[in-house]
């Protein structure tokens, strides 16, 4: 086999961008934060009908609901639109499926509830905070099958979608590295991506949210193991909170960083060059290399006078997307930018924002057939990318999935490389977010259909190949609630 044919023959059935629209599915988008917004896109670029949009913020679910659906129904809480999505008025039509994007610990609940009613779930990770909501998940899956339900969970862990990760999944099907024995999976967040998230953000505190071992790197867990193929036995994980502390801020810094702190044009957090210029996300699109984005984020940066002078230039400052639209509710303007940075946690400085997430951890887990791996979480990134390297009997695979992507193959034996052409976004993974949004109306459309237009033996296949992915994802949310116990109790965990 030339190192072309087998670089082909890697990627021919690894997952891809669907392509097309499929749809014609009622759905409900419950949370119209970042992630609800992003789903309901895509889904309603797709073909699927938004019917309502639940938040307890209003002014959010409206923006939403202006934005892909208008006729869409708004509601506050999750249980008013179960209860009247169940009754008799004519008005509320029951949905085909519901993407759950609500805050952590409002994730399991909901799922249960509506897909005991025969109603499909688009599930944002995580699926519960504890081994016992794990554990209740799977009884609850085996159950409604046993009731004949047709209802599916899929898990929005993206990744899996990805050109990138499935070619190297197809490349150790197919032999290309051996037999696995050692994986090195390196998830490193930004150092800005990191202080929004997980130091200023939803997930700065894990006692109220979920454990950043479990909220960023459950992704990571379920790669791992999805790759290694087998249960496994221990986990070891160490690491702790070392940057953000009260002792780390500069002498006089201030409380909020719009408050006259010294220290603001210096700082890497300042949230005014974080969310009103974008100064950091810029400069991680310039590194990219990759145009056009990067040719405006170089303009933007620096020369910002010049680019004002070009008719879209006032619709980049404020910056309109992320981070910065994760912060306010509603449309990103002047004003609603201010008055969250006067307000709300977004605007603190991050040494005194009270986080309790560590961050850098290292955990070793120890799996079932052999294989060994490390999962590295570092939150002081100059640049947002995984990066991983899987050791095996006849060569390994090498690759950075961010900043473009690139993946290697190193075979013993051959003198150089081999590149594995994969398609990757310049930053983030918006490319993976529609490519499961496609997948989850193709499941949609295969329940609908079955017994008509799809054979029922099908319809089978599919809710088992989800159950079994939804199996999967929860080991991986194991192995993430175990590391972050023995990160705190400073034990390795045996299963």
């Amino acid at each position: 086999m030339t190192d072309s044919t087998s670089a082909k023959n890697a990627l021919a059935n690894s997952p891809v961008e669907g392509k097309g629209s499929v749809g014609g599915a009622r759905i409900a988008i419950l949370g119209a934060g970042d992630r609800g917004t992003i789903y309901a896109r895509f889904l309603k670029a797709a073909g699927a009908r938004i019917v309502a949009v639940v938040d307890w913020d209003r002014s959010r679910a409206a923006h939403l609901a202006e934005s892909v659906a208008p006729e869409a129904i708004l509601y506050s809480s999750w249980q008013d639109y179960l209860t009247e999505a169940q009754s008799k008025n004519q008005a509320v039509s029951v949905p085909d499926a519901v993407v759950i994007a609500l805050p952590d610990a409002e994730h399991l609940q909901p799922a249960i509830e509506f897909s005991g009613r025969g109603i499909s779930v688009l599930l944002e990770k995580p699926v519960g905070l504890k081994l016992s909501e794990l554990d209740r998940m799977e009884r609850h899956v085996r159950a409604i099958r046993k009731k004949g339900s047709r209802a599916a969970i899929v898990v929005c862990h993206v990744l899996r979608y990805s050109q990138f990760f499935g070619a190297i999944k197809t490349a150790i099907q197919q032999g290309l590295i051996g037999e696995i024995r050692s994986i090195l999976h390196c998830e490193n967040v930004s150092y800005y991506h990191f202080a929004h998230s997980y130091v200023r953000g939803n997930w700065k505190d894990s006692r109220t949210s979920s454990p950043v071992l479990l909220a960023k790197c459950s992704h990571d867990f379920d790669l791992i193991g999805w790759f290694a193929d087998s249960e496994f036995v221990s986990v070891q994980s160490s690491g702790s909170q070392s940057t953000f502390l009260p002792e780390r801020a500069p002498a006089g810094a201030t409380e909020r960083c719009i408050d006259g702190c010294p220290h603001q044009k210096s700082c890497l957090y300042d949230a005014e060059s974080t969310y009103i210029d974008a100064l950091p996300i810029k400069r991680e699109l310039i590194r990219s290399g990759r145009p056009p984005l990067s040719w405006m984020a170089a303009l933007a940066y620096r020369w910002p006078r010049l680019l004002r002078r070009f008719p879209f230039a006032g619709r980049l400052r404020p910056w309109p997307f992320w981070p910065t639209s994760t912060i306010v509710s509603g449309p990103v303007t002047a004003e609603s930018l201010d008055r969250a940075l006067r307000t709300g946690p977004y605007g603190r400085c991050v040494y005194f924002a009270g986080s309790n997430q560590p961050d850098h951890a290292d955990t070793v887990i120890q799996f079932r057939n052999g294989i060994t791996a490390t999962m590295r979480l570092n939150g002081n990134s100059f640049q947002e990318a995984r990066t991983l390297r899987i050791d095996g009997s006849l060569g390994s695979l090498e690759g950075r999935f961010g900043q473009g992507g690139d993946l290697r193959l190193h075979r013993h034996g051959r003198a150089r490389a081999e590149r594995i052409p994969v398609q990757v976004d310049a930053a983030g993974h918006l490319r993976e977010d529609r490519a499961l949004c496609l997948h989850f109306l193709e499941v949609l459309e295969c329940i609908a259909g079955a017994g008509t237009r799809v054979p029922e033996a099908m319809l089978v296949r599919t809710l088992e190949a989800t159950d079994l992915t939804l199996h999967q994802v929860i080991q991986g949310h194991r192995m993430a609630l175990l590391a972050e116990k023995s990160r705190t109790t400073g034990k390795t965990i045996f299963r």
